[in-house]
């Protein structure tokens, strides 16, 4: 079987956000020209997550966003933090410089976004497509969660992200 790979890749220059990838992915499933099967849609990332859910609406974004901002508290000492931030804080042990395998000058606390990945997000989902096109509910979306975008201020480097599809077509899907 023969597989589709379609890497969406961008620069995360804000904090905490929604991207639709949608229309991303679609394009993706029909320059494949495949009209059924699956998509895998992957994030390479441990602070950036996937998520299925109604993106258009502007109002439920950021009652999310207020949500995991005031759930899970940003570190004290985060880049993030001002004196304005109106979002709870605390103390963590982690920062992105403990990481022996991390190769970037980073000198952020970037504790609170793993945390929020872990619990508001997934690394992966899977969509099925039917017609040519991914199979979603009438209000659905799949989106970037971003929970760690940086703007490049300090030492902390802007995120080069990268988002993975997969295509997967089925040579015939029967409905019992």
């Amino acid at each position: 079987m023969k597989a589709f790979l379609k890497e969406l890749k961008f620069k995360s220059t804000k904090p905490t956000y929604f991207l639709d990838i949608t229309p991303d992915i679609n394009a993706a499933i029909s320059k494949s020209k495949v009209k059924q099967g699956f998509v895998f849609v992957n994030t390479k990332h441990t602070t950036l997550g996937i998520v299925v859910n109604e993106i258009a609406e502007p109002n439920l974004l950021e009652d999310i966003l207020h949500h995991t901002l005031h759930s899970i508290p940003e570190d004290k000492r985060s880049t993030r933090v001002s004196k304005d931030y109106k979002h709870p804080t605390t103390d963590y042990r982690h920062r992105c410089q403990d990481n022996p395998y991390c190769n970037e000058i980073d000198e952020d606390y970037n504790a609170a976004a793993h945390i929020r990945a872990l619990e508001f997000s997934h690394p992966s989902v899977v969509v099925p497509i039917l017609a040519g096109k991914l199979e979603l509910g009438k209000y659905q979306q799949v989106a970037a969660f971003e929970f760690d975008g940086r703007d490049g201020k300090g030492k902390n480097p802007v995120r080069d992200r990268t988002i993975q599809v997969w295509i997967c077509p089925a040579e015939k899907i029967t409905k019992i």
